[in-house]
């Protein structure tokens, strides 16, 4: 089965440069191993190593689902990212304030899909009247600024979240 894997820049050397392959497996942990990661990416008793987060299709960190053992199917994205400083990847928090006609408008899964970034929904109220999310995104610097640049040109209201977000 084929999934789309994504890398941040960190990782792209373990790729020959390339930010996104394809790779075949059922699990996260197969995917790892087949792309030839595991030893980079997990630590001796073979656990994702701390600085590393690793999603499937845009969801939760795979430690808070069922962590390499996590399943995957054909045609999944997996996105690979390294917590640590380095290259160019950043993580934003901001609160996103949709107004009444854009609360239906799936505008972070466009995001998702049009800018190379990961976006996790860290608190949220809606209603139909009007949509106020925590939203933190990660991926580079630019294409994390673009990805906010959207929600602002679609009249979405953007504010740096300066607080931690209790979760």
């Amino acid at each position: 089965m084929a999934v789309k894997v994504r890398v941040g820049a960190a990782l792209s050397k373990l790729l020959d440069g390339k930010r996104e392959v394809e790779a075949e497996g059922a699990t996260v942990g197969e995917i790892v191993q087949a792309l030839g990661m595991k030893e980079r990416l997990c630590d001796g008793s073979g656990k994702l190593r701390r600085h590393f987060n690793i999603h499937v299709n845009e969801s939760e960190d795979v430690r808070l689902l069922d962590g390499l053992e996590t399943p995957v199917k054909d045609g999944d994205a997996v996105t690979i990212l390294s917590a640590i400083a380095g290259g160019s990847e950043v993580s934003r928090k901001v609160w996103l304030t949709f107004p009444e006609e854009l609360v239906e408008r799936p505008l972070i899964w466009e995001v998702a899909q049009k800018f190379k970034v990961v976006t996790n929904v860290r608190q949220a109220s809606v209603s139909k009247k009007i949509g106020i999310l925590g939203l933190e995104i990660s991926g580079e610097e630019d294409e994390v600024k673009q990805a906010i640049g959207f929600f602002a040109e679609n009249g979405v209201s953007v504010e740096p979240i300066e607080l931690d977000v209790v979760e």
